[in-house]
């Protein structure tokens, strides 16, 4: 071992220990920190008087550590926390059956007193605006690998929570014979995809019943498609009025048509090919007809690499999440945020924070 080998490894050994000490330093003066508040009804604009609030710690799974209920004026305190495993705080009040969160993950947020927000619900959402900005269907074999990104904004005036024992959000499938590994998500906080069950409706398609709240509500459905030839046709129903809606296709030499389909460049980093369609009413249908030879997405690999017989493997690429990335919607790795891959299972599960994309990384 050369002398500066030695001295960077010493450096970096006694670096990693300095690091280590800081951070332990830095979590348990978190810990110690009180938190105060005040719970506000959105709906009302109006303290929340005697309102349940719940302090849980994220450190080996979600526990609560202490609880407090809203004064006349709204406000709350939590004591210093003790013994927290990490600097990650969560307050939660449930409110007329939904849940409400905030977290709190710094000691600037701690400082000055923060506000947790509630809705009163409403079972009607005339004011929904609701689209599909991203969809990429991924060939595998003779199946399609399908993820849809939907967008959901509650606009109601005054702001209420969608909650709706009908279904707060629809969407359609091709033919369930066809179809398997279906899977929904919505979007929580800080990105996290919390699954949600699908529940076939008499009238056709699914439904999901997470409460909607004010604001943009991302919705994430896959599934995988089976079909016994290479004359795949991806049909379904769209229950919404859809505006500007980009289809990603993999691999990017298949034969893709449909009504209203225009054609736009390739993706440059995934080489996806890249379609819009400008819009598709209510009640219509999302058709396309996807058609050629296409390699296996192999279940182990999500590099891309090259398979044993020296063909490159389908790249397993992820849609990325237009709220927190103020930029054109394309494929990409949506890092931390975005963990349903589009690979061999299309699981219910998240794999992954971060796939590799053309020699980078990116994250919303």
């Amino acid at each position: 071992m050369t002398v500066f080998a030695w001295r960077l490894r010493k450096n970096t050994a006694l670096g990693g220990l300095w690091v280590a000490f800081f951070v332990l330093d830095t979590v348990a003066a978190f810990a110690q920190q009180p938190i105060s508040g005040l719970v506000v009804n959105g709906t009302t604009t109006q303290p929340a008087v005697g309102q349940r609030v719940e302090l849980l710690t994220l450190g080996e799974g979600m526990k609560t550590a202490s609880e407090a209920v809203s004064g006349p004026d709204g406000s709350f305190t939590f004591p210093a926390v003790e013994n927290t495993q990490t600097p990650h705080l969560l307050l939660r009040a449930i409110y007329q059956g939904v849940n409400y969160n905030l977290s709190v993950s710094s000691h600037e947020e701690m400082e000055k007193p923060v506000t947790l927000t509630i809705y009163e619900i409403t079972q009607k959402l005339d004011e929904a605006k609701v689209s599909l900005p991203a969809m990429l269907a991924q060939a595998s074999g003779n199946t399609l690998l399908v993820q849809q990104q939907y967008l959901l904004g509650n606009e109601t005036n005054p702001k209420k929570t969608f909650v709706n024992p009908q279904g707060t959000f629809l969407f359609d499938t091709p033919p369930s014979a066809l179809i398997s590994e279906l899977s929904a998500s919505v979007v929580g906080l800080a990105g996290i995809p919390l699954p949600q069950k699908p529940v076939a409706r008499n009238e056709g398609g699914y439904q999901i019943n997470y409460p909607m709240k004010p604001g943009v509500n991302e919705i994430r459905v896959s599934y995988r498609v089976n079909y016994i030839t290479t004359q795949r046709e991806l049909r379904h129903r769209v229950f919404y009025e859809m505006k500007s809606t980009r289809v990603l296709i993999l691999p990017p030499d298949l034969q893709v048509s449909g009504t209203g389909l225009k054609p736009e460049e390739r993706d440059s980093r995934t080489q996806a090919a890249v379609y819009e369609i400008a819009e598709i009413r209510k009640g219509a249908f999302l058709d396309l007809k996807i058609l050629g030879n296409a390699p296996e997405v192999s279940a182990n690999d999500d590099s891309g690499s090259e398979s044993e017989g020296g063909q490159p493997q389908v790249k397993v690429v992820r849609l990325p999440n237009p709220i927190f990335e103020k930029k054109e919607i394309i494929l990409g790795c949506l890092g931390a945020f975005f963990t349903l891959a589009i690979v061999y299972a299309l699981r219910q599960r998240s794999r992954r924070t971060d796939v590799p994309t053309a020699g980078k990384k990116e994250s919303s």
